[in-house]
């Protein structure tokens, strides 16, 4: 019995089996054996994967713009500022860093509300202490002053707050800032320790430790007279007397006499 006609030989070269069961390629159309079947067994021409497409078009490549980079991309990459064509590994090129210019400029938008404010607030200190010294009811207008003084007065912070009593310390003609400065200091203290206090806390030159300097000494905003002469007094029994009053605006000078022009500060 023949059986020549069951079945049909393999396609591959050398291969050329009659297998039973064949199979035939759905891309070249040709019958192989069981190992052959596969398009890469047989390495089939016909395969998408083994066809090479000429379209005739050509793919530019994009260099990057950073001048010691070779590298290249098919896929433009364009900054959003500058819309040049950089690589992934140059993608920060410093191109969103601010100048110093721009910097300049954002600090002076930054700093001119604190100009503007510091302008008013000088204009409005110098209204309160002109009618301070033009105004009949000065107890309310130290009250007034004193509100002010607290929220922003300086001093040792261990003093109780019972203890603190507040001033505007105008400072001496010879220091070039001219602004008042608040300060508190406890009433328990003597005149001669609140000098040393206050000017410790606004570094102004204090030399009345040495007998031939010319003394630092507390005077009257008003009339320019001196607080006190000696520096032992207490200033409880000033307050006591009405001699001094919270909040009250201060004079501080270099000065051997009991009085100083006040019209000066």
């Amino acid at each position: 019995m023949e059986f020549s006609n069951i079945g049909a030989e393999c396609s591959f070269d050398t291969c050329k089996l009659n297998d039973f069961l064949p199979f035939t390629c759905q891309h070249c159309s040709l019958i192989f054996c069981k190992n052959h079947f596969n398009i890469i067994s047989h390495n089939c021409q016909l395969s998408i994967d083994n066809i090479v497409t000429n379209s005739g078009k050509t793919f530019k490549n994009y260099i990057c713009t950073n001048d010691d980079c070779k590298n290249s991309s098919t896929v433009e990459m364009n900054c959003s500022k500058c819309q040049k064509h950089y690589c992934l590994g140059h993608r920060y090129h410093g191109c969103f860093e601010e100048s110093p210019d721009d910097i300049a400029k954002k600090i002076k938008l930054w700093e001119k509300p604190k100009e503007e404010f510091n302008a008013v607030k000088t204009v409005v200190d110098t209204k309160i202490n002109e009618n301070l010294k033009k105004s009949k009811n000065s107890d309310m207008a130290y009250k007034v002053q004193l509100m002010r003084l607290k929220g922003r007065a300086i001093g040792t912070k261990s003093i109780p707050t019972d203890n603190r009593r507040y001033f505007f310390i105008h400072l001496p003609l010879m220091l070039k800032k001219k602004e008042p400065q608040a300060i508190f200091v406890s009433v328990d203290w003597t005149i001669g320790k609140s000098i040393d206090s206050i000017s410790d806390l606004l570094k102004i030159k204090n030399s009345n430790n040495l007998s031939n300097s010319e003394k630092l000494r507390m005077f009257h905003y008003i009339s320019g007279e001196i607080v006190d002469t000696k520096m032992d007094t207490i200033l409880t029994e000033l307050f006591d007397k009405k001699q001094l009053i919270n909040g009250q605006n201060l004079i501080f000078e270099y000065s051997n006499n009991d009085k100083i022009d006040a019209s000066l500060y």
